[in-house]
């Protein structure tokens, strides 16, 4: 738990540096982000494929269960998507900002969970994924700014109010690591990898086909296989030992 809920507290404070960067010029920050986005997105499915589900399966959970506790996760947090997406918005702009607030705390809240099945899993894991959830705050961090400025809040505000969502960042890593006893490790891990696949091909991967600039088209395939060949390499490693 100390380390997790370290990691956990660690990225809550990257999330709220990353949307200072609001101040920065876009022209400046621009050209990275969807290297970031993309190599964030690969290190996240190589997690939920090559080591959370094995890492499941090492601990006794069977194939039925994994099915069913990985589709829980990955239809879970889709649910929780379209709730925020279909009710939350309207013609006017204050209450589509709000829900944007609301969509944050679920998303720090299911960032913390996913570090949490990481270090489970041991710390060289926990650290990789940690950096590849910093490394994704990053652009989201910057894109919600936008979204509260747009609903009527200063910079000044949505910086106030990202300090108090990202706070669900270690309430989700403390609350996987009180249910993640031995007999529901599995299932967790399950879960786990269902909401990081979501979280890496239903909003990561969809926001980098915005980038068609010729400069920025390799990102995507790059970047993504960058972080899933990383993942495959540490995952080989772990498994020689």
């Amino acid at each position: 738990m100390p380390w997790s809920l370290m990691a956990s507290i660690v990225t809550a404070s990257v999330a709220l540096a990353a949307r200072m960067l609001v101040w920065v010029p876009q022209r400046s920050l621009g050209p990275l982000l969807p290297w970031l986005q993309s190599f964030a997105a690969g290190l996240l499915i190589g997690d939920a494929l090559l080591h959370m589900l094995p890492e499941a399966l090492n601990q006794g959970i069977a194939f039925k269960t994994l099915g069913e506790c990985l589709t829980l996760g990955l239809l879970g947090l889709f649910i929780i998507e379209y709730a925020i997406r279909t009710f939350g918005v309207g013609p006017a702009k204050a209450p589509f900002a709000r829900s944007n607030i609301i969509g944050d705390v679920v998303h720090h809240f299911v960032d913390g969970v996913i570090i949490a099945a990481s270090f489970s899993i041991n710390i060289s894991v926990g650290l990789v994924v940690t950096i590849a959830i910093m490394l994704h705050e990053l652009p989201r961090e910057i894109s919600n700014a936008g979204v509260l400025m747009a609903g009527g809040y200063s910079r000044d505000e949505a910086f106030l109010i990202t300090l108090a969502t990202t706070g669900a960042v270690p309430l989700g890593a403390l609350s996987m690591s009180l249910t993640g006893h031995p007999s529901l490790l599995g299932g967790s891990l399950a879960f786990a990898a269902g909401t990081t696949l979501y979280l890496a091909c239903g909003d990561l991967i969809p926001a980098l086909w915005n980038y068609s600039r010729q400069d920025r088209t390799l990102a995507p395939p790059v970047g993504i296989g960058s972080g899933v060949v990383l993942m495959w390499v540490a995952a080989l490693f772990d498994y020689s030992h």
